[in-house]
């Protein structure tokens, strides 16, 4: 049996689905009451309109979110926590040194992998609702 199963997700492939999210997420005219399956099949139509060779399905579209999402989160608030308790003194790369080391400790991962991700997501408000929840 063969499987369908494409490769590892670019950066720009995130790029391309977290500001499609946002587009569709923010969208003024529908909001968010929005079933879930109309949500996704608006996200994937952004999506491919912005790279009209992917493979990908609105499946692989959600889990990957549920990842950006899950490691984002974790992120915001190693963010947070580090911005509370800074010292005197310290600059902005010092709060981000002190959240990579938080983060690092809390998700067991090697490195935080979402930057790119992070800087499209943090200015939406959707996603502060997302993490809250």
């Amino acid at each position: 049996m063969t499987s369908k199963r494409k490769g590892n997700w670019t950066v720009e492939e995130d790029k391309n689905l977290c500001s499609s999210w946002v587009m569709i997420s923010e969208d003024g005219a529908v909001g968010v009451n929005q079933r879930d399956k109309r949500f996704w099949d608006r996200v994937a139509a952004q999506f491919r309109s912005n790279d009209r060779n992917t493979s990908r399905t609105i499946k692989s579209m959600a889990n990957r979110m549920g990842t950006i999402t899950k490691y984002c989160k974790c992120w915001n608030s190693a963010i947070q926590r580090a911005e509370r308790n800074q010292p005197s003194g310290t600059n902005q790369m010092d709060v981000e040194h002190m959240a990579e080391q938080l983060y690092l400790s809390e998700t067991g991962e090697k490195g935080w992998n979402f930057g790119h991700c992070w800087w499209i997501l943090k200015r939406c408000q959707n996603f502060h609702t997302v993490i809250i929840m």
